[in-house]
């Protein structure tokens, strides 16, 4: 082979992995600036029932919960509450900008139990194994939507818990990007991760608690309850 091919080789292989490199860097679907993503978030006629929600998730002080995507921290901030002050809650995002707005957003509301963490595009890249993963319309932004949920199935503790609210997709040119229930249930599945709770909180989305069958989780508690009735 000639020096000349050689080169021309070497050239087409940067070429290959400077492309990859530049894919691999945006793989978070239509990621926005932290600017415009954070107005969008707090839009004042956005539907996000944070109340309702936390609520549901029946937090507990001590507790150690994973806001992925936390955006601007509309849920990572009353999570922290609840679970003040032993718990810890992670902000996780992969853009530094928003994470630097939710600890100064949560450092004017006093909250103190809010640490954050700097993700990856396919791993949340947790400190510490978790109680709660929570995911608010998030996943459906991740390319590699099964290979993430796999990354943070390594980071729950036994019988942890991973929250998704999410929206089923519909007939519409607008729905392409949205994941049905029925493909999540799968993906959770082949993890041994089972649907142990549905919320009837949206209209308009799902709002499903996935867990393992081991330790204290809910599914285990259902098995006892119609053990004991029999069935």
């Amino acid at each position: 082979m000639t020096s000349r091919s050689t080169l021309l080789i070497l050239c087409f292989i940067s070429l290959f992995v400077l492309v990859v490199g530049l894919k691999d860097a945006s793989t978070q679907l239509e990621q926005k600036p932290a600017d415009e993503y954070i107005k969008n978030m707090e839009k004042p006629d956005r539907v996000l029932k944070v109340n309702e929600v936390v609520e549901k998730l029946k937090l507990k002080p001590g507790d150690i919960v994973a806001d992925i995507g936390s955006g601007s921290g509309v849920y990572s901030i009353p999570m922290a509450k609840a679970i003040a002050p032993n718990g810890v809650l992670y902000a996780v995002d992969i853009d530094q900008k928003m994470l630097d707005y939710v600890a100064e957003r949560a450092k004017k509301e006093g909250v103190t139990n809010l640490k954050t963490v700097l993700g990856e595009y396919d791993d949340p890249k947790l400190p510490v194994n978790v109680d709660v993963a929570f995911f608010h319309r998030v996943l459906h932004m991740i390319e590699r939507r099964q290979a993430y949920v796999n990354s943070t199935a390594k980071y729950m503790k036994p019988d942890g818990r991973i929250v998704i609210i999410e929206k089923n997709r519909v007939d519409s040119p607008d729905s392409w990007m949205w994941l049905n229930q029925s493909d999540v249930d799968n993906w959770m599945a082949a993890l041994a991760f089972y649907p142990a709770e549905k919320f009837a909180v949206f209209d308009d989305r799902y709002f499903v608690s996935y867990q393992r069958p081991y330790g204290n989780s809910v599914l285990l508690k259902k098995k006892k309850e119609m053990e004991k009735k029999g069935e």
